[in-house]
């Protein structure tokens, strides 16, 4: 019961974080900046590559979003092997990382694609030149982005296992 309670805390907390991380540079900067390969091709076809400058921005943007999604299911990993008493299992281990990265991942599929992006679709997430297609192909980034969300789930299935695994065996 312990991990199911502090899994469904922290999970909470990483989901809200994560959210309103996305959210402000969803809304702060260019949303070529940040998303620019999320869009589906019909809209990112249309639009030049982004610049060495948006790389750039970019990759900054990068930094804190890897720091909270690795460092917070990393740290309540060992929040949680002290209330077990020092302890962790390596399936206890992979449950709250893998646990903790589902609720991001989650609250960014809901809230920020499938609300925000493909159903209310603000102004400041369309990328510029095409405003005309915010009732077609940026109502199919539910779709679209749903894939790549599943792809996702994989990767971040093998990297809970490896984190965990480096966990318990430190």
């Amino acid at each position: 019961m312990q991990l199911v309670d502090h899994l469904l805390l922290h999970g909470t907390i990483f989901g809200v974080l994560l959210t309103i991380y996305l959210l402000a540079v969803m809304k702060f900067l260019n949303p070529r900046i940040w998303a620019m390969s999320d869009y589906p091709p019909e809209i990112t076809e249309r639009v030049p590559p982004q610049t060495d400058s948006e790389r750039r921005t970019a990759s900054l943007a990068a930094i804190p979003f890897f720091i909270l999604g690795l460092g917070f299911p990393i740290i309540s990993t060992l929040m949680l092997e002290s209330v077990f008493g020092g302890t962790i299992s390596l399936l206890d281990a992979f449950l709250n990382i893998f646990g903790i990265m589902m609720f991001g991942t989650f609250a960014d599929l809901v809230i920020l694609d499938w609300l925000i992006v493909g159903t209310i679709t603000p102004d400041w997430v369309i990328i510029p030149g095409t405003g005309d297609m915010r009732d077609t192909a940026y109502k199919d980034f539910r779709k679209y982005h749903g894939k790549a969300h599943i792809r996702g789930t994989i990767i971040m299935a093998v990297l809970s296992f490896v984190i965990a695994g480096i966990i318990v065996v430190l």
